[in-house]
């Protein structure tokens, strides 16, 4: 029942406003500001990866509320890596939503179909952009911050580029990087990240257990129409369903 309300348009407008109420009232009780760019954000990928456990298009726009309030955050508390990797998020999201929209079922990566090619190319330019430019970095690179700063990026952007193929290894790349983010959120002292980390970690764990189970209905044959409406499905379909 979950699955099917998830997907409805009222449940989107509902959890928008409740999430909007939420973030007046602690913009006006709970610290302003920073009370939206932290916990708000750190709330908008608990909404998000719950979105994500049931494949919904919420996933995506969920995503850009979280990194569009983190990038200032990131920036501000001196997280220059996090901060790009927000920004790559804005727009690996976009794909992903379009991605979903004309492959509604297939699982993995697939050379032969376009949408695949391009999505995969702007993740490897958004890793690359990142990198280079976060190379530049006298007297923070090369340090054990930096590290756990890179590894969770790298890990994050890897998470998005499965999310959006829907290869139940998102969820492991999701915990890896959640494992190098939560100290510098934790060496940062920036609480909104930090708990609500907890939150989409064991909505991770749910994730991988739903996943898991669908793709084991995934070997039993699908109506031709639904076949014939996912570009590549039959090249790849038996390929993710082991994924």
């Amino acid at each position: 029942m979950l699955a099917r309300i998830v997907h409805r348009l009222w449940f989107h407008a509902a959890t928008a406003a409740v999430f909007v109420l939420a973030m007046a009232v602690g913009y006006r009780y709970g610290g302003g500001l920073d009370f939206v760019q932290g916990w708000g954000g750190g709330i908008a990928a608990v909404i998000a990866t719950f979105f994500l456990v049931f494949k919904s298009q919420g996933y995506w726009v969920w995503m850009i509320v979280n990194a569009a309030l983190w990038t200032y955050l990131f920036f501000h508390v001196g997280l220059p890596m996090l901060a790009y990797l927000q920004i790559s998020f804005l727009i690996f999201a976009g794909y992903g939503a379009v991605q979903w929209t004309l492959v509604r079922y297939r699982i993995g990566f697939n050379p032969r179909v376009r949408t695949d090619v391009i999505g995969s190319l702007i993740a490897l330019a958004v890793l690359i952009a990142s990198l280079v430019i976060y190379w530049n970095q006298p007297g923070y690179r090369g340090t054990t911050w930096w590290w756990l700063e890179l590894g969770g990026v790298v890990l994050a952007i890897a998470a998005m580029w499965m999310d959006a193929f829907r290869y139940r290894a998102n969820w492991i790349a999701w915990t890896l990087s959640n494992c190098f983010s939560a100290p510098l959120f934790l060496h940062g002292q920036l609480w909104g990240p930090f708990w609500t980390i907890f939150v989409y970690q064991a909505l991770n764990v749910y994730g991988w257990i739903v996943w898991t189970r669908e793709q084991r209905d995934v070997r039993a044959p699908r109506p031709d129409v639904e076949l014939e409406s996912d570009p590549g499905v039959g090249a790849t379909a038996q390929h993710g369903a082991l994924a």
